[in-house]
C-alpha cells in the first residue's frame, strides 16, 4: 500500500480503518509511501491497533511536512503518552493539518498537557481536534478549556473533551470558568458563537 500511495499524484482519502495491521503495518514502506505522495488530503487509521510505536513513526516521520495532508484519524489506536508527545511534536512544525481525531485512546493528563503545548506551537492552523474517550481526567481537560479560551486556542473551532474521567465537582468548576454554569440551558455541546466544545464527564 505504501508504495501506491507514494507513486499516486492524485490520490486524496486513505480510509484503511479496521486493519489489524499494528505497528509494523505503518513503518517502512508505509511511512516512506507517504513521505513521498504529495495530494492526500484524508488519512483514516482508526482501530488498527497502531500502539505508541506506530503512531511514533507516522509522527516522527511523514506526517510531519506532508504538504496536503488536513485529516487525520488515529481512533481507537491504543495510544499512551509516547504517542501524545510525538503527535505534539508534529503538531509544533506541521503546516496543513487542520483536524486530527484521536478519540478512544489513553493518552491520560500527561498526555493532554504535551498536545496542549503542541497546539499553542501550531499557530493556530490547527481547526479541529477531538481527544474524546483518553482518560485525561480534570487536569488535561482543565487545560484544554483554557487553551480553547485563550488567544492562543482561537483558531479552533471544534473541540471534543466528552468522556474524560472528569468528576462531577470538576465539570461544576469548569462550567463556571468557561462562563457556561452546569445549572445553565446548556448541554454538553457548548456554543461560543461559531466555536464548539463539547465536554461532558
Amino acid at each position: 500500500i505504501g508504495g501506491v500511495i507514494g507513486a499516486s499524484k492524485s490520490l486524496e482519502n486513505v480510509i484503511l480503518s479496521s486493519n489489524i495491521c499494528d505497528s509494523e503495518g505503518v513503518e517502512g514502506e508505509f511511512c516512506q509511501g507517504l513521505a513521498a505522495n504529495k495530494s492526500v488530503r484524508s488519512l483514516c487509521l482508526a482501530a488498527c491497533r497502531l500502539g505508541d510505536r506506530g503512531a511514533c513513526a507516522l509522527a516522527d516521520g511523514p506526517l510531519q511536512g506532508h504538504p496536503k495532508l488536513e485529516h487525520i484519524s488515529l481512533t481507537f489506536n491504543r495510544l499512551e503518552l509516547s504517542a501524545a508527545r510525538s503527535l505534539a511534536g508534529m503538531l509544533a512544525v506541521n503546516q496543513a493539518l487542520r483536524y486530527l481525531d484521536i478519540s478512544g485512546n489513553t493518552i491520560g493528563t500527561e498526555g493532554a498537557l504535551a498536545l496542549v503545548e503542541g497546539v499553542k506551537k501550531n499557530k493556530g492552523r490547527l481547526q479541529k481536534l477531538s481527544v474524546s474517550q483518553n482518560e485525561i481526567k480534570f487536569a488535561g481537560a482543565q487545560a484544554f478549556c483554557r487553551l480553547f479560551m485563550s488567544p492562543e486556542g482561537k483558531s479552533l473551532n471544534f473541540l471534543d473533551l466528552r468522556h474524560n474521567l472528569v468528576p462531577y465537582k470538576g465539570m461544576v468548576d469548569l462550567r463556571k470558568e468557561l462562563g457556561k454554569p452546569l445549572d445553565g440551558p446548556e448541554g454538553w455541546m457548548l456554543v461560543f458563537g461559531d466555536r464548539q466544545l463539547l465536554l461532558n464527564r
